[in-house]
């Protein structure tokens, strides 16, 4: 991705295998800046939304990212993948409103436990 994009509202499913680990559903390559990527479902994926070294100035908001990395990675010695992954560096990468299991360097918030119907 380049500079000043938007990616909004898509589905990224089934992407990758577990090795290259830098496999992703949604990425941030090379140098991307003042990119927004927000309300995607992102699962199944070797990585699910992966920002990398070079990334500067981008926002994070509102994605679903669960069920990455997709199973076949735990069964790879020595792999490691994330529903979110930063690379940038400390402060460059602004997260808002995300919902994921596993993360590197990436707010991960609990999701909310499922309120129990009230019994009569």
């Amino acid at each position: 991705m380049g500079h000043n994009s938007r990616v909004r509202l898509n589905a990224a499913h089934g992407n990758g295998y577990a090795v290259p680990a830098d496999d992703f559903g949604i990425g941030l390559v090379g140098t991307p800046s003042g990119n927004v990527i927000e309300q995607n479902t992102v699962s199944g994926n070797t990585n699910g939304i992966y920002i990398g070294a070079g990334a500067r100035d981008n926002l994070i908001r509102e994605n679903v990212a669960i069920g990455n990395p997709a199973i076949q990675t735990a069964s790879t010695p020595g792999s490691q993948a994330f529903d979110i992954i930063n690379l940038a560096p400390a402060g460059q990468t602004r997260f808002d409103r995300n919902f994921c299991v596993t993360a590197q360097n990436a707010p991960c918030p609990e999701l909310p436990p499922h309120p129990h119907p009230q019994q009569h």
